[in-house]
């Protein structure tokens, strides 16, 4: 990016400082920080083009410490459009979290000046509060510079530069359109006939004429199938209006990827347009390829290698490392991941809220997008494998044609496909099996191995309104669909009046419950099913909605590839929702776990604390799902130094910053055993020579690590209830009793698996040390067995929080609660802080300062405490007399007793210490292991401790170098944020 310091027009005193206008004249693709729906999105000739997807935007980089909004205040744009658009939308974000979207000038056809005065700008969109509907917010300070071309797709764009200054004495808002000619075509040269893997010659001859002014033609050479653009191909040449005759020349490579058929070869130039007696110059083309039908899909499993899931490729174990990139010049991208080592790519088809799976017009069928994609990257990279995200939500044009199809949020508006249709799901069904066998027949069938088939909102099957201030679904598909549950679940009208409590309601005219009732507000934090069972029912009702479609989806794709390919998608998000969790759509985990339609489920990882030098977890109950002898895969979009600004999510500010977090996930997802997906979602997160290099070598201690690993088993479970989310209501206590005390386990220093309650009684489920159960509020009689018993057999230690077990069925009682945990209860109605006050000098303070309040700081009503006279108090409830945390043996088995939630890392440590586990950190930084490989993520600079199990050889297995053991003690100095990871071996 070039800085000019330009000369005013207006008269400067000497005293007065000047602005540094900035200019982006593209002249390298570092000027763009990232881009988004831009195809390919490459900058070259000066120009930053690309075809549009709906929604296109990009971002220039910026000056490190940002741009003062109070003098830069004028933007000029030179843009080009092959079409008209919406508006051409600016988005500033600031260092306080301050953010805005607007713009108040449509994009005209072909090439035209913008300029606007930013602080006159119609700002509209903030999730920031009104203060935000301003240039630069209150603080007046930018770090992040968004332009968005217009949401229309199928259009060429070329961006020739971007000027931000202080407003010009005399500058006039305003869009200037430039002069266009026209063009009069001739003739067009090239063959009727070709062969894949051939360039093709093309030459066009055209009488021309442009108006004064016009300087500079910019010619295109385009292949199309259909209405896809297969390839485009831009000459740049200056004009004389003096020479009326335009000759363009050019070669298309056809790609050895592409299907047989019938191509469209075109030639224009962007500034002209046809004359009135003049056609477009176009020929067809006919493509022969010999590969089409010649390969088929690979052979692709999962089979167990060291005790957990490992990828089969045609027999043979295959690393699960791959990236997924989203925006930037992909083909170089994926050039660069190739060359580095990373050869499997789980890139996009679609978008979140609707796809088309190539039926692009009612009855009209073009799978030409796929080939293009395919064709580009494997000419990228020669050894590409791909996993990709193909999406299920109906077409825009089909959502237009089904109005009453779609989902309805709480205020009346519609969203995209409702869950519920079963119109939806049978036809984009269908369509879902039409391209698996396109796919199937296709040049590069061989290089497939799976699917990710996604839906809902942001492609994560989560419910359309899971992050709105509407929730959903109103809609008829949903209401019938709620009905008939009601129906099952309760046969008639007498047994859902007395649920409900209303004597008027029927199985007919049974609604879904309005926002007051599903969301009462305050701090009351467990529900009341005698007056809240609507509600409840229809938060079952929702997440039984979901998993249906998904199932829906995962055998069709299971079908339709003929068990031949992984199938899978994103689920089970038990500890990424907060206060929404009910409303996310995501509670019926143990079903999708179970499918035998599924072999991989992916999230990313948890948002929460996970900053350099905090912590890596994954949003589900993944220990569960790996133990049933399927793969969990991490799409780790962890946002590098290289990202925007603005990305937000734990962004690393560096190199070295970024460096220890790709370690620190890398080193939690080998122990796991998960795969891992490294998420550029802008294009260039992972462009730096350094991080490539980084990527390989994880690539080569993936490949390692495999057929080295043995079974291995924590002394730690934590253990999640999903059904329990039910009987809780949205506040923020359900964030701190799940996600809150998940994220900060790996600072515990044990490593730990992550369950469901209802898989305790599973014959597969291991025994362990101590288990903490996270959220389990409702316990039913055969669970209460199910855990006595395993605590009874294995010995163990059990650490519950708030209200373990206070319901069983629908009824509540601080009975329940003892039933469970062996404690006898007391409570308090009046709302309140539930944290504790420990006493300095115990062991469970050990490490911690005694005169700090601790847990969540979330108010809660009612507060629980320990009221029993054979519990041995731990700590008192802040501020009360009252017992917070006890201790009580019963029987063979322990049971530990939190009255807060969210507790730090050192108090589990302590726990856990005293349950028998071996402590393996004995300080708050990031630890894990699969007993193999130790990680260790410095949440601090200074010397760190490993206390090893047992002896053994100790060796860097980043560098390949010994480290140095004191009998079982590895000693390390470490930078914050720095990740060790170290092998252990015999």
């Amino acid at each position: 990016m070039r800085h000019h310091l330009w000369l005013l027009a207006t008269l400067i005193t000497a005293t007065t400082a000047l602005a540094a206008p900035l200019e982006w004249n593209f002249d390298a693709q570092a000027e763009v920080s990232s881009n988004v729906n831009l195809q390919p999105g490459r900058v070259s000739d000066g120009k930053l083009s690309g075809e549009t997807v709906w929604d296109p935007h990009f971002y220039v980089q910026l000056p490190r410490e940002g741009i003062d909004a109070n003098e830069l205040t004028w933007l000029e744009v030179r843009l080009y459009s092959s079409a008209p658009a919406d508006v051409l939308d600016i988005y500033y974000k600031s260092p306080d979290g301050r953010w805005c979207l607007g713009g108040k000038f449509p994009i005209a056809r072909g090439w035209a000046i913008y300029r606007i005065d930013l602080t006159q700008n119609q700002w509209r969109e903030t999730q920031t509060g009104d203060v935000s509907r301003q240039w630069g917010g209150p603080g007046k300070r930018v770090i992040s510079l968004r332009l968005d071309p217009g949401n229309e797709a199928n259009r060429w764009v070329m961006v020739d530069w971007v000027k931000l200054m202080p407003r010009p004495e005399g500058a006039q808002e305003g869009v200037t359109e430039e002069p266009r000619g026209t063009e009069k075509f001739i003739k067009l040269e090239v063959k009727p006939q070709a062969k894949a893997g051939e360039k093709l010659s093309v030459r066009a001859e055209f009488n021309v004429e442009g108006p004064t002014g016009l300087k500079q033609l910019t010619s295109y050479i385009r292949l199309l199938r259909g209405e896809q653009v297969m390839f485009s191909g831009e000459i740049a040449t200056q004009f004389d209006p003096k020479n009326t005759f335009l000759a363009v020349a050019g070669e298309i490579p056809l790609s050895s990827y592409w299907y047989p058929g019938t191509y469209t070869v075109q030639v224009g130039t962007y500034e002209l347009d046809s004359a009135p007696d003049s056609v477009l110059a176009s020929a067809q083309v006919e493509v022969a390829n010999p590969r089409a039908d010649g390969v088929a899909f690979p052979t692709v499993k999962l089979q167990k290698m060291g005790g957990d899931a490992a990828i089969m490729l045609n027999g043979k174990p295959f690393p699960g490392l791959m990236t997924s990139i989203h925006g930037g010049d992909t083909s170089k991208l994926h050039q660069e991941f190739g060359q580095a080592g990373v050869h499997l790519f789980s890139d996009w088809f679609g978008t979140s809220i609707g796809s088309d799976l190539g039926h692009v017009k009612p009855d009209v069928y073009n799978y030409a997008e796929f080939d293009r994609y395919f064709a580009t990257v494997l000419e990228a990279d020669p050894d590409a494998l791909f996993l990709p995200h193909i999406g299920v939500v109906a077409p825009i044009w089909w959502q237009e044609l089904h109005p009453e199809e779609r989902t309805v949020y709480a205020d009346g508006r519609k969203g995209p496909s409702s869950f519920a249709s079963e119109l939806w799901k049978k036809e984009s069904g269908e369509d879902l099996r039409k391209l698996v066998a396109y796919l199937q027949k296709s040049p590069y069938a061989d290089r497939i191995i799976g699917i990710v088939f996604y839906g809902g909102y942001t492609a994560e099957w989560q419910m359309w309104g899971t992050w709105q201030q509407h929730r959903d679904d109103y809609s008829e598909p949903a209401l019938r669909a709620f009905r008939a549950f009601l129906k099952q679940r309760y046969g008639n009208d007498e047994k859902l009046r007395a649920a409900w409590a209303d004597p008027q309601v029927t199985l007919q005219t049974a609604a879904a419950p309005d926002w007051a009732k599903r969301r009462p507000g305050g701090s009351q934090v467990l529900r009341d099913p005698r007056t809240e069972r609507q509600a409840m029912d229809y938060y079952d009702f929702i997440q039984n909605m979901t998993a249906d479609a998904l199932l829906y989806f995962a055998h069709v794709t299971r079908e339709a590839t003929q068990g031949k390919l992984l199938v899978g998608t994103y689920y089970g998000y038990l500890s990424a929702h907060g206060a929404n969790q009910i409303d996310s759509g995501h509670l019926q985990a143990q079903r999708v776990f179970d499918s035998p339609d599924i072999d991989f489920l992916m999230s990313p990882p948890n948002y929460a604390y996970r900053r350099a030098g905090e912590t890596s977890t994954f949003m589900s109950a993944t220990d569960s799902f790996r133990m049933r002898g399927k793969l969990w895969l991490d799409e780790a979009d962890n946002r590098t130094y290289l990202s925007d600004p603005s990305a937000g999510f734990g962004r690393s500010d560096n190199l070295p910053d970024t460096v220890g977090v790709f370690w620190r996930e890398f080193g939690y997802v080998q122990s796991k055993r998960a795969a891992v997906s490294y998420f550029d979602m802008a294009g260039g997160w992972y462009s730096g020579p350094e991080l490539l290099s980084n990527l390989g070598k994880a690539v080569r201690l993936a490949t390692e690590s495999l057929p080295e690993r043995k079974p291995f088993r924590p002394e730690v479970c934590l253990v999640v209830d999903p059904d329990s989310f039910i009987y809780l209501r949205a506040t923020e206590a359900v964030g701190a009793m799940v996600r809150n005390q998940l994220v900060a386990m790996p600072q515990a220093g044990v490593p730990f698996d992550y369950c469901l309650l209802n898989d305790l009684g599973q014959p597969w489920m291991p025994d362990y040390r101590l288990y903490v159960f996270l959220n389990p509020v409702q316990v039913s009689e055969q669970m209460r067995q199910v855990v006595s018993s395993k605590l009874q057999r294995s010995k163990a230690t059990a650490l519950f929080f708030y209200a373990p077990g206070y319901f069983q069925g629908d009824e509540g009682s601080l009975r329940n609660m003892q039933g469970l945990t062996g404690i006898r209860f007391g409570s308090e109605q009046t709302e309140g802080k539930a944290q504790l006050a420990l006493e300095a000098g115990s062991a469970i303070a050990r490490g911690m300062d005694a005169t700090q309040p601790v847990g969540a700081e979330t108010t809660v009503a009612p507060r629980f405490y320990a009221d029993d006279p054979q519990a041995q108090v731990l700590a008192k409830l802040a501020g009360t007399d009252k017992a917070g945390l006890v201790m009580k043996r019963n029987g063979a088995w322990t049971a530990v007793y939190s009255s807060a939630i969210g507790l730090p890392p050192a108090l589990v440590r302590n726990v856990a210490r005293q349950a028998g586990c071996h402590i393996w950190v004995d300080s708050d930084d990031t630890f894990c292991t699969d007993n193999r490989l130790v990680t260790i993520h410095a949440a601090s600079e200074g010397s760190k401790t490993i206390d090893l199990p047992r002896k053994c050889q100790v060796t860097d297995a980043l560098t390949g170098k010994p480290v140095r053991v004191q009998g079982q003690t590895v000693k390390l100095e470490m930078k914050k944020a720095e990740t060790r990871i170290l092998e252990l071996q015999p």
